[in-house]
C-alpha cells in the first residue's frame, strides 16, 4: 500500500510539473491538434487531446463516438483529412517505420492465424522488434495462463486479447495502444487485462492509450480521461480534474424564498409548488444560464449536474434559493451519460 502510494505522489507531482510547463511534443507520449475525417455518415471534427509520457490515458464515448476512427488515424490505419498527430514526438506519417517500432497496439478485436500456436506468433513477431524480450514474452504466457504449444483457435476470446497483450508487450513499447481492451470479457479477464496495464508504466516512462465504454475500467487505472461524442472531444484533462469539476447539485424548491420576493401568493401548496419551479427554471435561463448539463424537478426538489462546479458557484445557487445546495461527487459513468444525452441527463 505504501508503495501504491509513493507511486501516486510521484505522479502527482509530476503531472503538476508538466502542467507547469509547455507541452511540447517531446514531453508528450501522443499529441492530436485539429485531426479531423470525413466519411458520408460520419465525421470526426478538430479533435484535440495529448497525453503527457508515463501515464495512463482512458479514451472513451459511447459506441460510434469515433474512438476507433481516432486509434486507426493515429496507426495510420486511415488517413485524417487534415490536423496533426505526433507519437512520441515524431509525426506519425513521415517517422511511420520508427513509430510504429516504439508502439504496441492491440485492435479491438485481435486476428490471428487460427491455426498458429503462441509460439509461432512469437518467432514470426520478434523478428521485426530488436528490442523483444523473450523471457518477458514467456513469463506474460505462464501469468496469463496461456498454453505456447496450443492452436489459437483453441483457445477463449478472453485469451486471445491476452495473447495479443503478450505480443503488443514483449519488445518493451514506449506507447501502448488500445482498442476496447476489456470489451466482453468476463471480470476476472478484464481485472487481469488491467493489471498488466498497470504493470506496464510502473518504469514511469511507458504510456498507455486505451479506448473503452466501461467507464469503471477507467475510474481504476487512467490517469487522464478523453471523452468524445459524435466525433468531437468534449472533455480532455487529468481525471481527478474532470470529476472536481462535474459535480451533482441538489435542493429544496425556494417556496419560502418565493413568498418573500411576493411571487408566491398563493395558500394552495401545489400552485407554490409549481410557481417556485418556475423560479428555478427563469433562474436557470438568467443567472444559471448554461450551468446546468441537464436537470429535473421531482416535488419538491432540483437536482442538476454541472461540470464547471466551483465554491463560487456553490455560493451564488445558496444565494439566490435561500439555502446552502447539496453538492454531490458523480462518476465517470454519470458524466458520459449527461454528455451523450445532454438536458435529458438527469
Amino acid at each position: 500500500m505504501k508503495g501504491s502510494n509513493a507511486r501516486n505522489d510521484r505522479k502527482t507531482e509530476r503531472r503538476n510539473q508538466a502542467g507547469a510547463g509547455a507541452h511540447t511534443s517531446d514531453n508528450l507520449a501522443l499529441m492530436l491538434c485539429g485531426v479531423c475525417k470525413s466519411y458520408p455518415k460520419f465525421e470526426l471534427k478538430d479533435v484535440t487531446f495529448s497525453l503527457p509520457r508515463g501515464f495512463i490515458m482512458g479514451f472513451i464515448g459511447p459506441n460510434g463516438a469515433g474512438k476507433t476512427t481516432t486509434i486507426k488515424i493515429i496507426m495510420n490505419m486511415a488517413r485524417k483529412s487534415r490536423g496533426t498527430v505526433k507519437a512520441l514526438g515524431l509525426d506519425h506519417r513521415l517517422y511511420e517505420k520508427e513509430v510504429k517500432r516504439r508502439i504496441g497496439y492491440v485492435g479491438e478485436e485481435p486476428r490471428f492465424y487460427e491455426e498458429m500456436t503462441p509460439l509461432w506468433f512469437e518467432g514470426f513477431v520478434s523478428k521485426y522488434y530488436p528490442t523483444w524480450d523473450k523471457v518477458y514474452f514467456d513469463a506474460t504466457l505462464d501469468r496469463f495462463g496461456i498454453d505456447p504449444a496450443k492452436r489459437v483457435k483453441d483457445l477463449s476470446k478472453g485469451m486471445k486479447v491476452k495473447l495479443g497483450l503478450a505480443l503488443a508487450l514483449s519488445h518493451k513499447p514506449e506507447l501502448l495502444i488500445l482498442d476496447e481492451p476489456t470489451s466482453g470479457l468476463d471480470p476476472v479477464i478484464r481485472r487481469d487485462v488491467l493489471d498488466e496495464l498497470m504493470s506496464v508504466i510502473q518504469d514511469e516512462k511507458r504510456s498507455v492509450f486505451f479506448s473503452t465504454h466501461i467507464t469503471q475500467d477507467i475510474e481504476r487505472i487512467a490517469d487522464y480521461v478523453t471523452f468524445i461524442h459524435e466525433g468531437r472531444i468534449v472533455e480532455s484533462d487529468v481525471k481527478d480534474d474532470i470529476l472536481g469539476r462535474w459535480k451533482s447539485i441538489s435542493f429544496p424548491l425556494p417556496v419560502r424564498a418565493g413568498e418573500a420576493q411576493g411571487s408566491l401568493g398563493a395558500r394552495d401548496l401545489e400552485a407554490d409548488v409549481a410557481k417556485a419551479a418556475a423560479y428555478v427554471e427563469r433562474l436557470l435561463d438568467q443567472e444559471l444560464q448554461g450551468v446546468f448539463i441537464g436537470h429535473k424537478i421531482e416535488g419538491l426538489t432540483f437536482s442538476g449536474i454541472t461540470s464547471a462546479f466551483s465554491s463560487t458557484l456553490e455560493g451564488k445557487v445558496a444565494q439566490l434559493i435561500g439555502s446552502r445546495p447539496r453538492v454531490a461527487p458523480v462518476s465517470l459513468d454519470d458524466i458520459l451519460v449527461a454528455i451523450v444525452r445532454g438536458n435529458n441527463a438527469c
